[in-house]
């Protein structure tokens, strides 16, 4: 009797480890087909579809703040802003990482700064590596969050950070 009751233990487990494992590769299928057309929404400027894609109240989060840009005009508009400062712009997956309702993924964008944009074009091309935190609701994309090395884009863009002025008496109060 305790032989059939371990058999059936070990068995449930089973049945139960592979139906999870299941639905991860299921998640990471449908989350990965995801991921490729918002990353073709960056790519391309397209937006295709994009209401079947985001939640209505999608949120963009990018560093340093993480400051919600929200809903899916908002996320247009970001993207046609960094495609206007950055004509050639390129967002390349090198690694991903999926849950049951997340996906990491590690990136690299590549951009030549041609366009008008927050500053005047400098001409120069970057390569930035980041980081984006994805979070899935409803079969669509919730949010994301991205974080890069700014100081890094500016640095290749010919920007440098000057040292303030040494005050003496900042120290002293």
């Amino acid at each position: 009797m305790k032989n059939q009751f371990r058999l059936l233990a070990i068995a449930s487990a089973l049945v139960f480890i592979s139906s999870c494992s299941s639905r991860n590769i299921d998640n990471q299928v449908q989350y990965g087909l995801m991921i490729e057309q918002y990353v073709n929404y960056w790519n391309s400027g397209q937006f295709n579809d994009i209401d079947q894609l985001l939640c209505e109240d999608f949120e963009l989060r990018m560093t340093p703040e993480f400051e919600p840009e929200r809903g899916i005009t908002t996320f247009k508009n970001s993207v046609t802003y960094w495609r206007t400062a950055y004509p050639d712009f390129h967002l390349a997956i090198e690694e991903s990482i999926f849950s049951n309702d997340a996906a990491t993924l590690r990136w690299r964008i590549t951009a030549t700064n041609t366009g008008p944009g927050s500053h005047p074009p400098t001409g120069k091309r970057i390569e930035v590596p980041g980081i984006s935190v994805f979070h899935f609701e409803e079969g669509k994309i919730k949010d994301e969050w991205i974080a890069s090395n700014n100081y890094y884009w500016l640095l290749q863009l010919g920007f440098t950070l000057e040292v303030p002025p040494f005050d003496e008496k900042s120290i002293t109060e």
